[in-house]
């Protein structure tokens, strides 16, 4: 391998000519032996370096089969789509965000290194604001391997996360053509001593960011002396309109009490995941402007 990156990130010279700039003679390999070698590269030393040395090189970094043998090498989730023809950068788009199967909802539990509400964008603040909890506090503990979670005031609280599939590695023509099932969850529950309430909404979203199709749980609330258990919220987008281009997820709480502190609903867990295992495409819909 030390022979390999040097070969492909040292630059010849007039003192020493690409001819002699080192002797693996890795040029001389069969083409799909090249790509053997170089999918043991990383991904970025690929497409920032390697891609430039030369056209066969870029040929190869450029071709599907060269990054399915990267997915298949490094674990990605690769899904089970029946295409005619394969998109340009299909499984590089792929290897990069593997958009499939995982969730794609960021600091779920409050709980990332950078802070309790990155990734979110706080829409209200009411009452004393949000707070996050290492553990909830006058409930249950949460039925996951993590324990964060989002607590609630006594005026509305709410937040939202916009997650833009494109970006995430998911291909236009996956979206409109396959219509990959959206899976949403996410944990509540209330305190034990104060009443709450609760909602989750979901919406898909076109590249002009209109709703086009939306979920909601409407709003649950959990009266006081009843609630400290943790319930999940699950639902799944099915046969949707063509267009979807973002997944915005907004929830929000408050408690009935109007008690100073963060005694209103709490949450954690949330999940945004797209599938990978619908197999053939699907008639198309539209939705009118």
């Amino acid at each position: 391998m030390k022979h390999i990156k040097r070969f492909l990130f040292s630059a010849p010279s007039a003192e020493r000519p690409l001819e002699a700039a080192d002797p693996f003679p890795l040029m001389t390999l069969p083409d799909q032996l090249i790509e053997y070698v170089l999918s043991f590269v990383s991904h970025t030393d690929l497409l920032k370096s390697c891609r430039n040395t030369c056209k066969l090189f870029r040929n190869i970094i450029d071709s599907n089969s060269f990054w399915k043998i990267k997915c298949l090498r490094d674990g990605k989730s690769i899904p089970v789509f029946h295409l005619q023809e394969l998109p340009p950068r299909y499984y590089l788009r792929i290897y990069t965000g593997n958009p499939y199967g995982r969730n794609l909802l960021r600091n779920g539990h409050g709980d990332s290194p950078k802070g309790a509400f990155t990734s979110w964008r706080l829409i209200e603040n009411g009452g004393d604001g949000w707070k996050y909890e290492e553990t909830p506090k006058g409930a249950d503990p949460l039925p996951l391997d993590k324990q964060g979670c989002f607590s609630t005031s006594y005026g509305p609280c709410t937040k939202e996360q916009i997650i833009n599939l494109v970006n995430e590695g998911v291909l236009p023509e996956i979206m409109d053509n396959f219509k990959p099932h959206i899976e949403v969850s996410e944990w509540h529950a209330a305190r034990f001593d104060c009443g709450s309430e609760y909602r989750l909404t979901v919406s898909l979203l076109n590249d002009k960011r209109k709703v086009l199709l939306e979920y909601t749980t409407g709003s649950i609330v959990t009266e006081q002396w009843v609630g400290r258990e943790w319930n999940q919220v699950t639902h799944v987008f099915r046969d949707y309109p063509s267009g979807v281009r973002f997944v915005q997820f907004r929830h929000s709480g408050c408690d009935t009490q109007f008690w100073a502190g963060n005694y209103g609903s709490k949450m954690a867990g949330g999940v945004v995941r797209i599938r990978g295992d619908k197999q053939e495409p699907v008639a198309a819909q539209t939705v009118s402007a």
